[in-house]
């Protein structure tokens, strides 16, 4: 897609990082993923986009230094970059040697950080699938050894049948009642 002139992907709810792969879209005019949650470091080789007009990566997680200012990166304000509390250096006013000795998270740091969270949520899916169907069956089992249980449900279920049996004939008959006065 390097006929692509304008990206706009703002208030999208994307996450993960910046890929690189945006540098090569080569006739890009203008770039919007403000207001997402996009984390890491923007990536360095977004410089090669050398007919950047506007360009913005407000109001998301980014951290670490913002893009050299040189040629087209030289015209862009803070505006650009606001709303991202981690990011240093011009235009902004914090300066990344206030940290001299931090480490910023690399793309494959925040690769492995989406793993553990798919890890973590496939161990929260398969908790809850397990308790339901240990429950499920520890139901089964109480109905099955407990006789007054199992005619006590039934009856219930047989009661709640008939009432929304009953509550359907009722609405239709007032239906056809409506439609045979229209």
């Amino acid at each position: 897609m390097s006929w692509l002139i304008t990206l706009n992907l703002s208030n999208n709810y994307l996450t993960g990082v910046i890929p690189n792969s945006i540098s090569k879209l080569s006739q890009l005019l203008s770039l919007d993923l403000s207001h997402n949650s996009l984390t890491g470091q923007i990536p360095r080789k977004l410089i090669k986009l050398t007919s950047l007009e506007a360009f913005s990566v407000a109001y998301n997680n980014l951290s670490g230094p913002t893009l050299d200012m040189k040629a087209q990166f030289g015209t862009f304000d803070n505006r650009s970059y606001e709303g991202n509390p981690n990011l240093c250096g011009p235009p902004l006013s914090k300066s990344c040697f206030s940290y001299p000795n931090r480490k910023w998270p690399s793309t494959n740091e925040m690769d492995n950080d989406q793993r553990d969270k798919s890890i973590d949520f496939l161990i929260l899916f398969s908790s809850f699938a397990l308790f339901f169907v240990v429950s499920f069956w520890c139901f089964m089992a109480a109905l099955y050894f407990k006789r007054n249980w199992r005619y006590a449900m039934f009856t219930m279920v047989d009661d709640y049948g008939d009432m929304i049996y009953v509550r359907i004939l009722l609405f239709v008959r007032k239906i056809r009642v409506a439609q045979r006065d229209n």
